[in-house]
């Protein structure tokens, strides 16, 4: 994992944060511009098959875990050392993503509060044709 931080900070009613990108170039060790940054210039269904099809490019599949449904050590996924994302409410009232590895293992706000909250978990693991 290699810490990457935000580029773009959430900003209410201008500009959407990029903390998620941010997770995914840090778990994947790549740079944060591989995944693109979108301002809400294309729709969210869009976006999301966007990012979908990159990891997919990069060899690898991505799964979300509702947070009652997570049991002892199905986060730990090995394909990216233990290191996954966490989603959920920051302590400045928006959604939020961070690195988790059996706890916060990097926030890529700049003040490095986490979260207040986790809703989910989101996990990578590598497909049979991942080449990296």
């Amino acid at each position: 994992m290699k810490p990457i931080k935000q580029k773009y900070l959430h900003i209410p009613d201008k500009q959407h944060g990029d903390c998620w990108r941010s997770c995914l170039a840090s778990i994947l060790e790549c740079d944060v511009d591989t995944f693109q940054y979108h301002n809400g210039d294309i729709s969210w269904p869009d976006e999301w098959d966007e990012v979908m099809k990159k990891l997919e490019s990069l060899g690898y599949y991505y799964g979300t875990v509702p947070v009652g449904s997570t049991t002892c050590g199905m986060l730990e996924c090995p394909d990216t050392d233990g290191y996954c994302i966490a989603i959920g409410k920051s302590n400045r009232g928006v959604n939020h993503s961070v690195v988790w590895k059996n706890g916060m293992a990097h926030d890529p706000h700049p003040d490095n509060t986490g979260l207040i909250e986790i809703t989910r978990f989101e996990i990578l693991t590598k497909n049979k044709t991942n080449k990296r």
